[in-house]
């Protein structure tokens, strides 16, 4: 329905749906698992990707998946969460707006999930909107698996395994959600997405765990779990949203 409706543009598309990856040839498999993935829910679902790097542009051209230039890093070259926001806005209009870890797998279960949001009623989006949720790890997911929503379900039933309750690994939000006032928080380092969902609650805005009704399959492979834990820099979210903090309170004061 949701298909047939954005291809007569009588309604927005779903989901704007980006991400960011380095190119690294230990993940190619994985990355290029997830733009087949992602690719798979257009019209409903706009994928994204943002590199600066030219073999990266040339996979997502292959894919068939939009590439945009990174227009804002720091902490040693590591993109700020609030511009890819920001930027992917300016490059799409779509009902949601989402940034996703660049190894995770969905399901038609984000189609169903976000539609029957939208559809169900208006007061959700009387506020900004931030809905999150946690991934299940999956080992070794082959292409064969990858490659059909099917086989992603099964082997998240089969051998999957969700991860501890304090990892968000995506965050979709509406048109309204104020990205301009977050601090530049870095993707890929520790502290900013709990900062996220503890800060929208406390401007109540309405935030939803999605973990039960969107699966999210994180393809796990031999960097584990804890890849963010193992930089020099793992704690620049940690300092920077500490002198936020500091600063908010002497104004407030």
């Amino acid at each position: 329905m949701f298909k047939s409706r954005i291809l007569s543009n009588s309604t927005l598309p779903l989901l704007t749906l980006f991400t960011t990856w380095n190119d690294n040839p230990d993940k190619y498999i994985v990355h290029n698992l997830t733009l087949i993935n992602w690719r798979s829910f257009f019209p409903s679902v706009i994928p994204v990707v943002f590199t600066n790097e030219s073999s990266v542009i040339n996979e997502c051209n292959k894919a068939g998946v939009t590439a945009l230039p990174l227009s804002n890093v720091a902490a040693d070259g590591i993109p700020v969460l609030k511009y890819m926001f920001r930027d992917a806005m300016n490059h799409s209009k779509t009902s949601l707006y989402a940034f996703s870890n660049s190894d995770i797998l969905y399901t038609d279960t984000l189609i169903r999930t976000l539609a029957q949001l939208i559809n169900s009623t208006t007061r959700y989006f009387s506020r900004p909107v931030l809905l999150v949720g946690c991934r299940t790890n999956v080992d070794n997911v082959t292409l064969e698996e990858g490659l059909h929503w099917e086989n992603i379900t099964r082997i998240s039933q089969s051998r999957g395994k969700q991860f501890t309750d304090w990892a968000v690994d995506f965050f979709i939000t509406s048109p309204s959600f104020p990205w301009n006032e977050v601090p530049e928080v870095v993707i890929r380092r520790l502290g900013y997405d709990n900062w996220l969902v503890y800060n929208s609650r406390k401007m109540k805005y309405n935030v939803i765990d999605a973990t039960k009704t969107i699966l999210a399959v994180h393809q796990k492979t031999l960097a584990g779990n804890n890849e963010g834990r193992n930089h020099s820099n793992r704690d620049y979210n940690f300092n920077l949203l500490k002198k936020c903090i500091k600063v908010y309170n002497i104004k407030k004061v």
